[in-house]
């Protein structure tokens, strides 16, 4: 199964090449170089790596890489996205750690990184499982999955390849699982040992350190009293959506924030008539966003299907409603949601009377105070994961 694997990935990484170099944005060529393996500098000291996707996944890995540095470690830090490497560089200003962008999956681009950089032990964020890096790591090399989270579409697809899925799950040494239901499911593909940690996203050190107050309302609406309501991690349609439950409330203003940086541009043009409507286009800063509104509404849930973290406006200190689609958040849903602690909603008239409700500011707080004590009973914690990585 992996030979056909490698076979059809190397017919489509000419591709993988193009696309990258119509989205990255700067450094084109060296970015892909390293990609490929070339003009990777490397460390001599022994060295962790810890791998998040995007932006979303480098700010729940900087506290730990944080912590770990504060314990003497090496740490190499990669990502995949234009947004996360900017993440590590302005949390760590490129001095306390390495940084790589995340190669495609070729084995001999693995071995290299492996052995330039001295790794001894690999953390992956969540779900990534990438068949050559798990094919090809040396087996001194310990690795180990946190905040594991297998979705409904990601359980389907590793059942869809069992034998190469059971290979790369038993390949990891160590699962810190979110929920009872990822446990659940690595039992049935075959993983060596599960820890249920809980949500390590659900944590307020992850906010502390991405503190940055240098966005100001005033700055933006006359009417400094104006109910402030944002919509965060925006997909395509949500926008709408929201704007046509919002449209009727008065003295209020709608702030959008999306998703993906290159539909800001479309999503201004949709709403460049409307009053106190505003477009937030500063990637990276939602928390600093939601810490100076009054509700927040989290997108990926409406149109899109799977999710967003509805979670984080409560750290900064606002309560938050979220749509029903939560794929990849189904125990929280059971636990938050479906409870009523989180509310939700399925259509814009039920969006419109959530927003109704919440403008009584008495309502607002003693829901906040609910979520902020039902987040404490779930949350998970660095102390373990690090115990965790110490004992691997």
């Amino acid at each position: 199964m992996l030979i056909v694997y490698n076979f059809f990935y190397i017919l489509l990484l000419p591709v993988l090449i193009l696309r990258d170099l119509i989205v990255i944005k700067k450094n084109k060529l060296t970015t892909i170089s390293k990609k490929l393996g070339f003009n990777i500098s490397g460390s001599k000291s022994p060295t962790i790596w810890l791998h998040g996707v995007s932006l979303g996944e480098i700010k729940i890995l900087s506290p730990l890489a944080k912590k770990l540095i504060n314990q003497g470690e090496s740490v190499l830090i990669s990502t995949t996205t234009n947004t996360g490497r900017e993440e590590v560089n302005k949390v760590f200003r490129g001095k306390e750690v390495s940084i790589l962008t995340f190669p495609y999956d070729i084995g001999f681009i693995y071995k290299k990184i492996i052995k330039k950089f001295n790794v001894k032990k690999l953390v992956l964020f969540e779900s990534e499982f990438w068949p050559n890096l798990l094919n090809s790591s040396p087996k001194k090399l310990k690795i180990m999955s946190l905040n594991t989270s297998i979705s409904d579409s990601t359980f389907s697809r590793l059942n869809l390849i069992k034998g190469l899925a059971k290979k790369m799950i038993r390949r990891v040494d160590l699962y810190l699982a979110q929920s009872q239901l990822t446990v659940d499911r690595l039992k049935l593909l075959d993983a060596k040992k599960i820890k249920l940690l809980g949500n390590i996203k659900i944590n307020p050190e992850n906010y502390e350190i991405n503190k940055n107050l240098d966005f100001k309302f005033n700055e933006i609406f006359d009417d400094k009293n104006l109910f402030k309501v944002v919509l965060g991690s925006s997909h395509e349609g949500e926008e709408e959506f929201v704007f046509n439950a919002w449209k009727n409330l008065k003295n209020s203003a709608l702030i959008l924030a999306p998703r993906h940086p290159e539909r800001i541009s479309l999503v201004k043009q949709v709403f460049k008539n409307q009053k106190n409507v505003y477009i937030f286009e500063k990637v990276g800063s939602l928390f600093d966003l939601y810490s100076q509104a009054d509700i927040a509404i989290v997108g990926g849930s409406i149109i899109f299907k799977k999710g967003h973290n509805f979670m984080e406006p409560v750290y900064a200190n606002i309560p938050s409603i979220t749509g029903e689609n939560l794929e990849n958040y189904k125990d929280l849903k059971v636990k938050l949601c479906d409870t009523g602690i989180f509310e939700t909603f399925k259509t814009e008239n039920e969006l419109s009377v959530l927003l109704k409700k919440y403008t009584n500011s008495e309502l607002r707080q003693k829901k906040l105070n609910e979520q902020k004590i039902a987040l404490e009973k779930i949350s998970g914690s660095y102390e373990s994961v690090l115990v965790a990585l110490d004992e691997l």
